[in-house]
């Protein structure tokens, strides 16, 4: 068996003039990969139906992501809270035109069953398994014995009071995964892992504002590491998040966002006044990007095999532009580095023990390799 490797991104949404023009910049990184991860974070339909629960509704026309294929997609996670903004027809255009580029899609499907259901690539002889999950998501987006929607993954929240002798001190917010949905995890990645050699999960989950990581975002990790996940994949918090290695394998808690053109959508009201400087709102200079400016620093995750076995796994370092094409940097770009400092940052924040290696060059781009402290 050959060396191979893998490259996962966040958020995915073309929806701009001229959306062959997306992967500017990036399509030069994703085109040396021999395979590559993306959630398609919303809906590609020309007719949409707007679910009554939605909230900021997230679609494009059809041929806004004709091009996905070309960028160097080979599977899309779909199980995210946007996937069914525009109904069950919007679900399934979004659908046909994936796999009508050769896309395999997993997370989703036209009932419960098939939202469950894996997808298996290979490459040079290797079998890669993948799942995915959403536990963020609008009433109505799981899917059902009979009724197409998301491989949801349920978590209770409740509110934990920390002094009961002590009226008015602030109470904890405990957010615990239903032990039912965890042990049906655990199932289904043991399942998976009896028929490839490599398993893929992603989960949808966490919260919008930066750094933090919820309880049941550690639980549903570690749980799927413990099942035999090889690499966990997060995203839906639209800023980056730090990394863990657990048992000797890779979770990526959080993305970020990649391509993910949203122009338009403004957050208001309570969570306006809630999120700060941290909402989504127009931001002067950046049309399609709407959010924080440490929402324009993400990263490709990269992961090397020889055969069945990770040799390596990091991060190229990216930064998004005014035009909303994430750029990886160029080998030799100080910059690279303050991507670097920050992603290790927020992974001491939350108490997460990784080691990031300096910048180096890999085929061109600055890299950051990653180790276990």
């Amino acid at each position: 068996m050959a060396d191979w490797n893998f490259a996962a991104v966040g958020d995915v949404l073309i929806n701009r003039e001229n959306p062959r023009d997306a992967f500017f910049g990036s399509k030069d990184l994703l085109e040396r990969f021999d395979l590559v991860f993306g959630n398609c974070e919303g809906a590609f339909t020309d007719c949409p139906h707007f679910a009554p629960s939605a909230g900021l509704r997230v679609y494009s026309a059809k041929a806004n992501g004709m091009g996905l294929a070309e960028a160097g997609f080979n599977v899309m996670g779909l199980a995210n809270n946007h996937i069914l903004d525009a109904g069950y027809e919007g679900l399934a255009d979004t659908l046909e035109l994936l796999h009508s580029q050769g896309i395999k899609t997993v997370g989703v499907g036209a009932n419960l069953a098939e939202a469950r259901t894996p997808t298996i690539v290979e490459r040079d002889g290797v079998k890669v398994g993948f799942l995915a999950f959403a536990s963020v998501y609008p009433t109505g987006y799981e899917a059902r014995a009979s009724v197409p929607g998301l491989a949801a993954m349920r978590v209770h929240s409740f509110v934990a009071s920390l002094n009961h002798q002590d009226p008015g001190v602030p109470p904890e917010v405990r957010t615990i995964p239903y032990p039912e949905d965890v042990e049906l995890l655990k199932s289904l990645i043991m399942d998976l892992r009896t028929k490839v050699d490599v398993v893929v999960v992603s989960h949808h989950w966490g919260q919008f504002r930066p750094v933090y990581l919820t309880e049941y975002e550690r639980v549903l990790a570690h749980a799927s590491v413990e099942a035999g996940a090889d690499i966990v994949l997060g995203h839906h918090h639209h800023f980056l998040r730090g990394v863990e290695i657990y048992m000797g394998k890779p979770i990526y808690y959080g993305l970020g966002h990649f391509v993910f053109d949203t122009f338009g959508i403004e957050m208001t009201g309570y969570l306006r006044k809630e999120m700060g400087e941290y909402a989504i709102y127009p931001r002067d200079g950046y049309p399609l990007l709407p959010f924080h400016p440490d929402a324009r620093m993400t990263l490709v995750a990269s992961f090397d095999f020889d055969g069945k076995v990770m040799k390596s796994f990091g991060f190229f370092p990216c930064l998004i532009n005014q035009q909303n094409h994430a750029i990886p940097f160029l080998a030799g770009d100080q910059q690279a580095q303050e991507v670097i400092d920050y992603v290790s940052k927020i992974t001491d924040e939350v108490s997460l023990k990784t080691l990031y290696g300096p910048v180096s060059e890999k085929n061109g781009f600055a890299y950051c390799r990653l180790w276990e402290s």
